[in-house]
């Protein structure tokens, strides 16, 4: 665990110190090693040593989302917090239920915000078999750290993986959309729509990013719902009230803000659906006028700028299809954290 964090200090410090690098890979290489051992000696160790795993697992996620990594070694390290909350929960809950909860709510987080393309193999959080929790609204409430990633905005979360598995869906359907997915698009407009934040008093910055994620989710709901056929008419319709509240919303927020550093999932789905200049240059100061200094805040420009350029010679290079698209010819596997 020692090892991970150091990683993840010396990538912070590569923004501008680029001659942490190589301190950096020596970090993370060090954890690397040390976390395949323990794994293959899994069921010989004792709870406590499986539970500092799960939690050097969890800090390399965070790790590569910091790093910009874009091979996708994020979902390794998922699949493995997986499995191994799986083994620990029971013993967690039942001896330290802050610990787990302060865990559970770096896993959903990140496995959550892990789906921002429609039609790619995504990760599966599987929520409720994995921390036994019907709902992310019941983590960690009543705690001096309720909402320390998902702020007041649970209920928002909860609709990404239920838009993707409309998307896959619709993807099957084709052209026209069965009662089903009509019924599940309904239900879920109706839930974004009706999202108010769950707590009094969280500051206005968190606020604001549950509405940019609202207006992203929304822009999601629409592009899942369309199908990959998504540069249509009725499409740009229905996204742009939405993407224009996002910025009025983004232009809102403090940069000094620590909900700036959730907010890379809401940039990449709407962001991927803007065909005006003007929306994408706006967006595009306001992200480079942050003032954290973190590559991952910068980085999520990248993806976007070679989408726009597709763009704007090919309409199928268009929202969360199109991002898809780029992504794949680039050889990117994105890290959101």
């Amino acid at each position: 665990m020692q090892h991970a964090i150091l990683a993840i200090s010396a990538s912070h410090l590569l923004y501008k110190r680029p001659d942490m690098s190589e301190i950096c890979a020596s970090h993370y290489a060090i954890v690397l090693r040390a976390m395949k051992h323990a794994v293959t000696r899994w069921k010989a160790l004792d709870t406590r040593d499986q539970i500092a795993l799960l939690a050097t697992a969890l800090a390399l996620c965070w790790f590569e989302t910091i790093d910009v990594n874009t091979r996708g070694a994020l979902y390794h390290h998922l699949e493995a917090s997986k499995f191994m909350f799986q083994a620990v929960k029971r013993n967690l809950i039942d001896h330290d239920p802050s610990l787990f909860g302060f865990l559970a709510e770096q896993y959903a987080y990140l496995a959550t915000v892990s789906n921002i393309t429609l039609r790619s193999t995504r990760f599966d959080p599987e929520m409720n078999q994995t921390l036994s929790l019907p709902s992310l609204g019941l983590l960690n409430k009543g705690s001096n750290f309720y909402g320390c990633l998902f702020g007041c905005s649970h209920l928002v979360y909860e609709m990404i993986p239920m838009i993707c598995d409309l998307a896959k869906l619709r993807i099957k359907e084709g052209i026209v959309p069965s009662q089903t997915s009509c019924q599940q698009y309904a239900s879920i407009l109706r839930e974004l729509k009706a999202w108010r934040p769950t707590q009094s008093h969280f500051s206005k910055d968190f606020e604001y990013a549950g509405q940019l994620y609202r207006e992203a989710c929304l822009v999601f709901l629409e592009s899942s719902f369309r199908g990959p056929d998504t540069s249509s008419l009725d499409l740009y319709a229905a996204v742009e009230p939405c993407l224009v509240r996002f910025l009025e919303v983004f232009s809102k927020m403090s940069y000094e803000s620590p909900s700036w550093t959730t907010v890379m999932w809401p940039i990449l789905t709407a962001g991927s659906h803007m065909r005006c200049l003007k929306q994408r240059d706006q967006l595009s100061d306001i992200i480079l006028n942050s003032t954290f200094d973190m590559r991952a805040v910068d980085n999520t420009l990248h993806p976007l700028k070679l989408l726009w350029g597709k763009m704007a010679f090919d309409d199928g290079y268009y929202g969360s299809y199109g991002l898809e698209k780029v992504l794949k010819e680039y050889g990117i596997t994105m890290c959101v954290g």
